[in-house]
């Protein structure tokens, strides 16, 4: 199966669409990065190396002849290696004597992000005497700290500063605080952010001339004349731009999907963080870190960007010795998993995929439930940090922590990729010293620079936007796209993005136990403006295991994937795509649509055809599919099945002009070959809290003989009117 991630065991319903899952083609590659970071420019790969002995002492005396890195399998000439040494980086960066900074001051300055999750009362006292710790243990001014707290989404406690008694005091008054209170406290700190970089400010002004991406709020315990100063205001400025950044992008997180998960919130940390140079370092308190299965893809990828982004990841779980085994009984089973996946994801997905290949997500969801601390190893292993755990002597291993934010070697080189299609590029390092270590990534996806409007690219998605960008678009594959309107109040207009593939046109490919047989689909859309600009990227990586007795079942039934997204009025292109990995074959599907201008009153979305309902246990309305108590799944088919027993279902949702105090009123007219039937009026329920009338009407299929039709459907309220068409055949 040419394939790069896990291939998970799901329970599917017949014949409908498949359980979605999020962007795996991470997993795999991932699982193999050992060490600190990896950054990769469009032609310069850049390594933090961390050499020790088998003691597990830091080596500082490699020499640049001793060291050699291969890029599969063939060994790279380095363009730099050196030695980076914080106690040597405390005074400021030099400067011209036009004033010019020659050198960018973020570099040599070390950033330590200190996160805690889950800690009970007990808990945060360790929490704070780890902080005492660690301050005892790293004196220097160009350590740059900033305590955050994950509960329910990321808040922080403390913006960066190297003022020490100002964040044991964050720390001591927020002990006793709940959610409400952290949220309350981050969103006091994102606002003196947000005043600090306004124009106008001494800060801003300094970075006039220079970067305009950081803190007076960010406070600093050293003095100096006014060169040091001047470095200061700029290095302050950045750093308070890059936290800003990161709380907006974790507010948006929250408001889009609802999810206040751990991954989200640390990869808002790690997107912001991308914006500086340096070394990069977070150390991370949780006592019970699990990641479910619908989320290994995201935490996936927030690895691998945070491998890209030179951040590392040290965790730390505060229950120290424990009287009970969290170690044993999952680490084989994990091991196993790993193995599989990360020999899958070398041969680069090709070839037969073993049994325990397939069934190694399972194997290492079995593993994980039995040994908490795994997870919290495979976060440290992964960015090349180590786990403190099992232990109640905590300094030692601190003090190493500490020792490897301040001293660490820096390797770049020039790979000379002639394309970045997105294969995995695995990196070895070897050494000319017998007993020595080496903590580095293993590996990294050739990823072409973004070109998406800022958002990451995965690696899956590269041959999909290769079939975009072809001359001639391929299409062996069959499948719908269409954007449908929803709501259209606000400055952007509220859309639904759907994707659908008969599961007949792709391929299952039996495995190797003879008894299951695995499909697997990637997709992606893109909406582009009319300057030909990406405003909009999705994607989905599909890849689900079935039973080989039911395959015929499955192939009566579709994959469908939507996406909710919000534009302002324009015109815009959807370009979409989908690839049959098994049978080799992709499929460009090209539209366009206009956006309209917004409006407060009366409105009408597009009328979608329903494909089935599907019940839900709360009702958290999640995007305009979704109605109290259910949601809906769409299908772009418009050609329905007739006869007794049968209903064609429409949705659509009103919008009431909430001036009017009338109540709207919905009629609709059926047209049949274009020769008007008759029409029928309905009421229409309340208005939900969201402020509009979601509706499905379920239409008798026996009342229309084969042909095509026409159904208007008209909404009045007061004096305004609107309408809105669907046409279908009946067969």
């Amino acid at each position: 199966m040419n394939r790069s991630v896990l291939v998970i065991i799901a329970t599917l319903s017949l014949p409908c669409s498949l359980i979605a899952k999020e962007p795996a083609s991470q997993q795999a590659g991932t699982s193999q990065a050992n060490g600190p970071s990896l950054r990769v420019n469009t032609q310069e790969v850049t390594l933090d190396m961390v050499f020790r002995d088998k003691k597990g002492k830091t080596i500082h005396d490699i020499r640049p002849q001793e060291v050699h890195v291969f890029e599969d399998g063939v060994e790279q000439h380095l363009a730099s290696f050196r030695h980076v040494e914080g106690q040597n980086a405390a005074a400021p960066a030099p400067v011209s004597s036009s004033g010019s900074i020659p050198m960018d001051p973020m570099r040599e300055l070390r950033l330590v992000t200190l996160v805690f999750e889950g800690l009970d009362l007990d808990g945060k006292r360790f929490f704070r005497q780890a902080l005492e710790d660690i301050f005892k243990m790293a004196p220097e001014q160009n350590l740059y700290f900033s305590v955050m707290v994950v509960d329910q989404k990321l808040n922080m406690l403390q913006p960066f500063t190297n003022d020490r008694n100002a964040i044991l005091k964050s720390v001591d008054k927020s002990t006793m605080w709940s959610f409400p209170q952290y949220m309350n406290a981050s969103a006091q700190i994102k606002e003196q952010l947000r005043q600090s970089l306004a124009p106008g400010t001494s800060a801003a002004q300094s970075s006039a001339g220079g970067d305009t991406t950081a803190p007076p709020s960010i406070s600093s315990s050293s003095g100096g004349g006014p060169t040091q100063g001047a470095i200061q205001s700029q290095v302050n400025f950045r750093m308070a731009k890059m936290q800003y950044d990161m709380l907006e992008q974790a507010d948006a997180s929250d408001r889009e999907s609802g999810a206040r998960g751990t991954i989200d919130a640390l990869l808002a940390l790690v997107r912001a963080q991308s914006q500086l140079p340096g070394r990069k370092v977070v150390l991370y308190f949780n006592p019970w870190l699990f990641i479910p299965e619908v989320a290994k893809e995201q935490y996936s990828y927030m690895i691998s960007a945070a491998n890209r982004a030179n951040i590392t990841f040290y965790t730390v779980d505060p229950k120290g010795l424990v009287t009970w085994s969290q170690d044993n009984s999952g680490r084989d089973q994990l091991g196993g998993a790993i193995g599989e996946a990360r020999n899958l994801q070398l041969n680069g997905g090709r070839g037969e995929v073993s049994t325990a290949q397939a069934r190694a997500g399972e194997t290492a969801e079995n593993g994980l439930r039995s040994n908490p601390l795994l997870w919290l190893r495979d976060l440290a292993q992964q960015t090349g940090g180590q786990t403190i755990a099992e232990t109640n002597d905590f300094k030692a291993p601190l003090r190493t922590v500490m020792d490897e934010v301040r001293s660490y070697y820096e390797a770049s080189y020039d790979p000379h990729i002639s394309g970045a299609d997105g294969t995995f590029r695995r990196i070895s390092v070897k050494v000319d010293r017998p007993g020595v270590e080496v903590h580095t990534r293993s590996g990294y996806f050739a990823l072409p620079p973004s070109s998406t409007g800022g958002q990451q690219v995965y690696a899956f998605e590269v041959p999909l936007m290769n079939a975009l960008n072809a001359q001639q678009a391929p299409s062996d594959v069959t499948f719908r796209a269409a954007a449908e309107r929803f709501s259209e109040r606000g400055p952007k207009i509220e859309y639904m993005l759907t994707l659908e593939a008969p599961l007949k046109e792709l391929t299952f490919t039996p495995q190797a136990d003879g008894k299951t047989a695995v499909v697997d689909a990637p997709l992606l859309a893109l909406i582009k403006n009319s300057s030909g600009e990406v405003v909009s990227k999705f994607s989905k990586d599909f890849a689900v295991q079935v039973p080989l007795k039911n395959v015929d079942e499955y192939k009566g039934g579709n994959l469908v994937q939507t996406f909710r997204t919000e534009l302002p009025p324009g015109p815009y292109t959807l370009e979409s795509a989908i690839m049959d990995r098994n049978g080799n074959k992709m499929g460009v599907k090209t539209s366009s649509f206009t956006v309209p201008d917004s409006t407060q009153k009366l409105a009408l979305s597009d009328v979608v055809v329903v494909r089935r309902t599907e019940s839900l246990k709360n009702n958290q309305i999640l995007d305009p599919f979704y109605f109290e108590g259910g949601k809906i799944i769409p299908t772009l088919e418009n050609t329905l099945k007739g006869g007794a027993g049968n209903v064609l279902p429409f949705y659509f949702a009103v919008y009431p002009d909430p001036a009017v105090k009338d109540p709207p009123k919905l009629t609709m007219a059926f047209f049949k070959d274009g020769q008007y039937l008759g029409s029928a009026g309905a009421s229409l329920p309340a208005v939900q809290q969201d402020g509009r009338i979601p509706y499905i009407a379920n239409l008798p299929a026996d009342k229309f003989a084969p042909g095509s039709y026409e159904i208007k459907v008209g909404i009045t309220q007061g004096a305004s009117s609107v309408e809105q068409k669907v046409d279908f055949k009946i067969q």
